[in-house]
């Protein structure tokens, strides 16, 4: 290789490097605000439930509103229960393990693909940890 070739080549790396970085930041940022509008959207949802139920004007169900699959928070809350319930959260579990206790407990999950939509949940509860690195291993947050 030349040397005009190599510094090209440097100078392209250089480059890569700097936008790169620039994108992994901007990919932060749109994550938070993601999560934080979707906080926003279930809090809202529920506050609205709460009222129309306190003023008895609660529509029925609607056909869509129907929908039995878990999302958002309830997805969460119904997951951390079940592993609580199941191992104590002492024991790690794979998440496509625990994915599978909760379709044998009756539960479906919302999404075109439920168990990217159950694995995005999880990884944002800080009520559960990772165990490793890439392992797809899970426990209670805090538990021995």
């Amino acid at each position: 290789m030349t040397a005009s070739t190599i510094d090209v080549l440097m100078e392209e790396r250089k480059r890569l490097i700097g936008r790169l970085e620039q994108e992994r930041e901007q990919l932060l940022r749109l994550r938070v605000v993601v999560d934080g509008l979707a906080d926003r959207v279930a809090h809202d949802e529920r506050m609205l439930h709460d009222i129309e139920e306190a003023l008895g004007t609660d529509p029925q169900l609607r056909l869509d509103q129907s929908d039995l699959r878990l999302r958002g928070r309830r997805l969460e809350e119904v997951a951390i229960e079940l592993l609580s319930e199941r191992t104590q959260g002492t024991e790690p579990i794979h998440y496509t393990e625990w994915f599978e206790m909760l379709r044998i407990e009756g539960h479906l999950v919302a999404g075109k693909e439920p168990i990217d939509t159950f694995l995005a949940q999880i990884n944002r509860s800080s009520a559960v940890e990772r165990v490793g690195r890439r392992t797809g291993l899970y426990k209670l947050a805090g538990a021995a």
